[in-house]
């Protein structure tokens, strides 16, 4: 028997991934994460919040490129030699997306940016999504609280 499998939104078409939609996507995500810490689901809350960051900047990418949409981002930064040709924009890991971005040196040379993005915004690994292990309040709320303040920086320096 063979199973279908159903996805209810392509990411690789133009209309999920253009630089309106991952801007909105972005400011969704940072609220949807809120939601959830006020409604004390802390390991969601902290998944939900760094999906904002991986959305912001790759609409700052977009923005810099002057690209409309991820695939003609990825095309973009491969014809540039700054994105080698197996590597791809299409990716959940922020420090891949932020080093693509002019800003990495100011962010590394930030002491409190480069402890707030390395120590905890960047700790996000996938398997969060598969873990049964809560977080509590002041992880959620910590966690949260970085994000925000790693994504202003971003917007106001990237």
């Amino acid at each position: 028997m063979q199973v279908q499998m159903w996805y209810p939104i392509n990411i690789n078409s133009n209309l999920q991934n253009g630089i309106s939609e991952l801007a909105r996507a972005s400011r969704h995500r940072f609220a949807d994460a809120r939601a959830l810490l006020r409604e004390a689901r802390w390991q969601g809350a902290m998944s939900i919040a760094r999906y904002a960051v991986e959305c912001l900047l790759k609409t700052k990418l977009m923005h810099i490129y002057r690209c409309r949409t991820l695939g003609d981002l990825e095309d973009e930064l491969q014809r540039r030699s700054i994105l080698p040709t197996h590597g791809t924009v299409f990716t959940h890991q922020l420090e891949v997306l932020l080093r693509l971005a002019p800003g990495w040196n100011r962010l590394m040379q930030n002491r409190e940016m480069r402890r707030l993005f390395s120590n905890k915004v960047n700790k996000w690994t996938p398997t969060w999504r598969y873990t049964s292990m809560q977080a509590t309040r002041e992880e959620a709320t910590e966690f949260i609280d970085s994000v925000d303040t790693v994504m202003r920086w971003v917007d106001n320096n990237i």
